[in-house]
């Protein structure tokens, strides 16, 4: 177990599959309590057992972050039962169409609701459980279409978004000790848009286990600076 990390209290979304599963198993061996945000509440159940089964502790509550009353609700249950929450990682994200004559009204209002509105309500819900952790860490996973943009106008809106509210988010923790992270990850094998798991290399799309280890270093970092940004990209993607 990672001693920095042992007994903290993390709320992960989008956390029933691919990277919030791979983030929520890493913290819960670290000895982390995870609370598992997802729609899905078959997988997020499965998740929780699976976690539970290998001696981590972890507190499934299904939850669509798009819709503003079910994360209210949600983070009033988290605050019956852990008061606090120490690590808040913005996970939650769903695909977009590509170009810019396929996207419908409907598929703007659902990307931009659980992309971006959706980091917002879970957080501004979870703020004051972040100030009584007196060193709250948020992570707000984006994507390299927050950084160079692409065809898709939901898609890249939101993460281009994203940015924006996370200097909101670090700017507002300042004087509670909160501090807030955008990643920036490209390509990893979870399987987005029905991609075959486990077919390319590593040097082509990165492992979410991987990537999940690398968050959990963030959490544990020291409290004396915070890392604003980080971009990762597979090996043969060497730079933007």
């Amino acid at each position: 177990m990672d001693s920095n990390l042992t007994d903290k209290v993390a709320v992960i979304s989008g956390a029933s599959h691919g990277l919030g599963q791979a983030i929520a198993q890493d913290l819960a061996s670290r000895g982390v309590h995870v609370v598992l945000i997802a729609r899905g509440e078959e997988r997020l159940r499965q998740t929780a057992d699976a976690i539970r089964a290998n001696g981590g502790a972890a507190n499934p509550i299904p939850c669509d972050v798009s819709d503003a009353a079910q994360v209210q609700a949600a983070a009033s249950e988290i605050e019956r039962r852990f008061s606090a929450v120490d690590i808040l990682i913005n996970n939650a994200g769903i695909p977009a169409p590509r170009s810019f004559s396929e996207t419908q009204i409907s598929d703007w209002d659902s990307v931009i609701g659980v992309n971006l509105s959706g980091v917002f309500y879970l957080t501004r819900a979870l703020w004051d459980c972040l100030i009584r952790a007196d060193s709250a860490t948020v992570i707000n996973i984006s994507g390299t279409a927050g950084t160079r943009g692409g065809g898709s106008p939901a898609y890249g809106s939101a993460k281009f978004g994203l940015t924006g509210l996370n200097h909101a988010i670090a700017l507002a923790g300042v004087d509670h000790n909160i501090r807030s992270t955008i990643l920036y990850p490209g390509g990893m094998d979870t399987g987005w848009r029905g991609a075959p798991i486990g077919e390319m290399p590593r040097s082509e799309s990165m492992d979410p286990a991987e990537v999940a280890r690398f968050i959990a270093q963030l959490a544990a970092s020291p409290p004396e600076f915070v890392v604003n940004e980080a971009v990762l990209n597979p090996l043969n993607q060497p730079y933007m």
